[in-house]
């Protein structure tokens, strides 16, 4: 037995040790040279991070500078168990890799796979696609690096994600304009992370009147909202002390603003056409003081109506989700509400809704890097992707293969010695057993034939007729040779023998069998498992493209290769090892048929 184990630790570091030369010959032939500095060796990982706002992404015109970008992540663009369980090692760097850029984490979950992450991006250009940044993270040691107020412009004068459990919604930028009240729901699933719900019936949102909630140079604010029923009119904005006002509402699902300046001076804006109840849309109101409102519906200019003087400075606080006194209550969800104390271009709510939408056609996230920035295989790259990407099931399934790999690899070692043995056995004896004149003179020599099936088929029949010899031997010296009865008993030990030998030689193909026929269904059950995970994220996240179906689909099909890599190798060993034993079963039977013949011609009955 040590032997057999010996040999079979062999022939594995033999195979080892080829595979990992030939991987290591593949690398030196694939290997392409990383052209981009490493921002810091600490880090051990890298991803791309890629702004399109060509015709063919977000379709941007102007070029934005300093725009908070959410960057959505989750099982299929990112390995999360490369990055500390909180996140804090996750670093944004410019396309240079050179200047770090302020973040900061609205969600974080690496047990489902999901993150929510915002980020000051330094430019995107209009209508080009070579803008990017680098995500870095693999550091166990990295502290903390957010930054909330930093990820905001000195104009972003509130901003509320919306993602707290309870409590009143709190303001992300360094101006702390934290909701005063709050009266709806919170917590609940949304189009980006959690939102705040409205059930019209006075549910509201307070936000304190203060300094830098000024807005005469300007006024932006936008958010995402699901209307539940179109009935009425609606605020989902009021600013309004009676004299002064801004309101954005909609009117039987038909969004409008309206500014009063005093003295009996409005402007509104014509009514859009009506939104899609339980449809998420994202709304947006800018101000330019004394040229005109627009009101942006899904990242496109819906209306505008030109304004009179100024924007209006009311002395009240805001309310968001209806109205200052009371009445025109929202009945919906809302995420993201923000604020600024300027008018954003067209091409910013364009970037907001591509960039933060489930089409998320401005954002993509290019393969990992790894290591210090030096040259890598692609083939060995594109690996060590699918191996982040598999999931723990995926692993389990892959595990047990491995295990039914092994074990039919350990059974082929060990029935291909056996049988190397074997046959070396029987060549002897039957070259022994040709030779003698008795056929019962080989008995004794079982110490010269311990690997030979024969040489124990013939024992076992040497043995019966000893036994008969015992009990009839008078019979025999009388001439009459063996009798019938004495021949069928024979036949018997050795046919008897021969089966124990045959089973003998098939123990353990079951294993094989097993790989053979299990290996692809359990491949195919992981792949299943797999894409249904894979979809299943990608509801959760709100982003469906390739980029981001691609790797979970190829992490899924990593199981269907496991079970094939398992299946085919078992099925020709299987094959061989098959035909061998057919062929030493073949050999017994002839075995069987002469050593009758010969005894029946030296001791048969002579009638």
């Amino acid at each position: 037995m040590q032997r057999r184990v010996s040999f079979f630790m062999r022939c594995l570091f033999s195979r080892v040790l080829g595979v990992t030369l030939g991987l290591v010959f593949l690398s030196g032939l694939l290997a392409v040279p990383n052209a981009h500095a490493w921002w810091d060796g600490k880090w051990k990982q890298r991803k791309k991070i890629q702004f399109d706002a060509s015709s063919k992404g977000a379709d941007i015109k102007e070029n934005l500078t300093d725009v908070p970008v959410l960057v959505r992540l989750h099982t299929g663009n990112f390995s999360f168990s490369s990055a500390k369980a909180d996140g804090s090692d996750l670093r944004f760097v410019s396309a240079d890799d050179k200047s770090p850029l302020k973040y900061h984490i609205e969600k974080f979950d690496p047990k489902n796979e999901i993150a929510l992450i915002w980020v000051k991006v330094p430019r995107i250009s209009g209508g080009s696609n070579q803008d990017s940044i680098w995500l870095y993270y693999g550091n166990p040691s990295a502290p903390d690096g957010q930054d909330s107020g930093g990820t905001y412009d000195v104009n972003q004068v509130a901003v509320y994600h919306m993602k707290e459990q309870s409590g009143s919604p709190k303001d992300a930028t360094s101006y702390g304009n934290h909701a005063a009240s709050f009266t709806g729901k919170l917590g609940l699933p949304s189009i980006i992370g959690n939102g705040a719900q409205f059930s019209g019936a006075g549910e509201q949102m307070t936000i304190s009147k203060s300094a830098s909630l000024n807005f005469t140079k300007g006024f932006t604010f936008s958010t995402w909202l699901r209307l539940n029923e179109s009935a009425g009119n609606v605020h989902l904005f009021s600013w309004d002390d009676g004299n002064q006002a801004i309101i954005i509402g909609l009117d039987d699902a038909k969004a409008y603003c309206s500014v009063s300046t005093g003295r009996g001076k409005t402007s509104s804006t014509p009514k859009t056409a009506a939104l899609t109840p339980k449809q998420w849309h994202h709304l947006a109101v800018t101000i330019d003081p004394g040229k005109q409102i627009t009101l942006y519906l899904d990242g496109k200019e819906a209306s505008s109506s030109k304004l009179q003087g100024t924007v209006p400075a009311p002395s009240a606080d805001i309310i968001i989700g209806g109205a200052a006194k009371g009445g025109n209550a929202f009945s919906g969800d809302l995420d993201e509400a923000e604020l600024s104390n300027i008018a954003r271009p067209a091409g910013w709510m364009k970037a907001a809704f591509q960039g933060q939408g489930p089409e998320g056609l401005l954002t993509s996230y290019l393969e990992e890097e790894s290591g210090g920035g030096g040259s890598e295989s692609l083939t060995v790259q594109l690996l060590r992707v699918i191996v982040r990407t598999i999931t723990l099931d995926g692993w389990l399934i892959i595990g047990f293969l491995v295990i039914m790999g092994f074990a039919s690899m350990y059974i082929f070692t060990l029935k291909l010695t056996t049988l190397r043995k074997t046959r070396k056995g029987n060549e002897a004896f039957s070259e022994s057993f040709r030779s003698i004149d008795h056929p019962l003179a080989l008995l004794e020599k079982d110490q010269e034939f311990p690997e030979s099936s024969l040489y124990r088929v013939y024992q076992a029949g040497c043995e019966e007729l000893a036994g008969w010899l015992e009990r009839k031997g008078e019979y025999f010296k009388e001439g009459s040779g063996l009798s019938g009865r004495a021949m069928s008993g024979f036949r018997a030990a050795i046919e008897k023998e021969a089966m124990y030998e045959s089973r003998k030689l098939s123990a353990g193909m079951v294993i094989m069998n097993m790989s053979v026929a299990g290996g692809p269904f359990l491949g195919l059950l992981g792949t299943v498992w797999g894409v249904m995970n894979t979809f299943a994220s990608l509801a959760e996240s709100g982003e469906a493209n390739l980029t981001a179906i691609a790797p979970g689909v190829a992490s899924a099909l990593a199981c269907t290769l496991a079970g094939l890599m398992v299946a085919i190798p078992s099925l020709f060993a299987s094959s061989y090892i098959n035909s061998h034993m057919k062929d030493m079963n073949a050999d017994v039977n002839v075995f069987m048929d002469d050593f009758i013949l010969k005894l029946e011609e030296e001791l048969g009955d002579a009638s």
